[in-house]
């Protein structure tokens, strides 16, 4: 993590100026190399797990056949049911004429088998199973249907807006639809809410019914500090994919989609995940309680008072977004006495390139009284006349 401590890129005050322009050429070393990114996938998201930010973005609100990254929906609601209520990875489920059924991607569970949930979720994860999707819907909530109905019923508390399914599995159906980032927000949150239980999704293969199949994630195998999440691949929609990967303690978490092939899929997706680890850091640009500016104060007791920031502020950026930073203060001065400690007197605004304004409050870091009526006229005439308050204790 970088710390550049915006504060001093601020140009208010003269002695600043001289900081500014050594920050400045430090930003440009930074950013010599940087490159900006681009992808051949049709839709496409990068996110930072920790700040939340979107890292870069193309079409990533477009709805699409989410395919088999329905799946990661489909594990949430089993993982909830196993981490809030009675359901445990040990509790069997019988396999339905219609699971047995279902073609594309499958487990190869047999009809009437007794199958466990731990079993089913590694079929859906790992092998991308349709077979194992619908024994694990029917098995908790009576039918498929049912099922999706609370798929959809956790989209919308996640406040995935863009999206409804009618299936657990992602088989094709016009109304059964996503984005990368609404994809993207279920798949941090299970990693977030259900980190035991996310370790499902970095196994490399699962064997049922003597049938050994290694996991649909490539990545996993091909690029360092993959450890999640699913494939999907649709006729209408092309090949995507949902991945996070975690290196010195750094999450990202990539989802694409409409790519033409599963070469084209693990290079765009590879290629988003080193970008985002080489080309970016998480920076922090104010800490808790720095110190801002200094203002003066009108008729108190001291000449002046320090405005300092109420939160650490982290932003993840690329070397570029970090050459081009700049940032103003809004406050009145002089800020007339009295003046109360961790109340608000002005605002921090930070500009970074391609992302909305970071706005700080900024409060004083003690409390100053007003000083007694007899100085108050001279201080008054003294400000009026040199620009600055009498520095009088009461």
């Amino acid at each position: 993590m970088i710390n550049l401590s915006l504060v001093t890129i601020l140009k208010y005050e003269k002695k600043m100026n001289k900081i500014f322009i050594i920050t400045f050429y430090i930003f440009i070393f930074f950013s010599f190399n940087a490159n900006s990114i681009d992808t051949k996938a049709e839709q496409a998201i990068v996110v930072d797990f920790d700040t939340s930010e979107i890292l870069f973005e193309k079409n990533s609100n477009q709805k699409v056949p989410p395919a088999s990254m329905t799946k990661i929906m489909t594990a949430y609601v089993a993982f909830d049911r196993i981490v809030n209520s009675d359901l445990s990875i040990n509790d069997k489920c019988v396999v339905s004429p219609k699971a047995y059924k279902m073609g594309g991607s499958r487990t190869f569970l047999e009809i009437d088998d007794y199958v466990t949930i731990d079993e089913l979720l590694k079929g859906i994860i790992i092998q991308s199973g349709n077979d194992a999707s619908v024994a694990l819907a029917e098995c908790l909530s009576g039918t498929e249907e049912d099922f999706a109905k609370i798929m959809n019923d956790y989209a919308k508390k996640l406040n995935m807006n863009n999206t409804n399914f009618l299936n657990s599995s992602g088989w094709p159906n016009d109304n059964h639809y996503s984005t990368v980032k609404d994809i993207s927000i279920v798949s941090n949150e299970i990693i977030k809410k259900f980190p035991n239980l996310y370790s499902y999704f970095s196994e490399k293969n699962f064997i049922y019914n003597d049938i050994d199949q290694p996991n649909r994630n490539r990545l996993l195998d091909l690029l360092q500090g993959v450890d999640g999440l699913k494939t999907g691949f649709t006729k209408k929609s092309g090949w995507g994919i949902a991945a996070s990967a975690k290196k010195n303690k750094r999450r990202i978490t990539v989802v694409i989609n409409g790519t033409n092939s599963t070469r084209s899929r693990k290079n765009e997706s590879s290629n988003l995940l080193n970008w985002a680890f080489n080309q970016t850091n998480q920076t922090t640009l104010v800490k808790k309680d720095q110190i801002i500016v200094n203002v003066d104060v009108w008729l108190g007791n001291k000449n002046s008072v320090n405005l300092i920031s109420t939160n650490d502020i982290v932003s993840s950026l690329s070397f570029d977004q970090i050459q081009l930073l700049n940032s103003s203060i809004n406050y009145s001065k002089p800020i007339p006495a009295p003046i109360t400690k961790g109340t608000e007197y002005g605002k921090l605004i930070i500009n970074i390139e391609g992302k909305p304004n970071i706005t700080i409050p900024l409060v004083a870091d003690e409390s100053i009284n007003k000083i007694n009526p007899i100085f108050r006229v001279f201080s008054a005439i003294k400000y009026l006349i040199f620009g600055n308050s009498l520095n009088e204790k009461q």
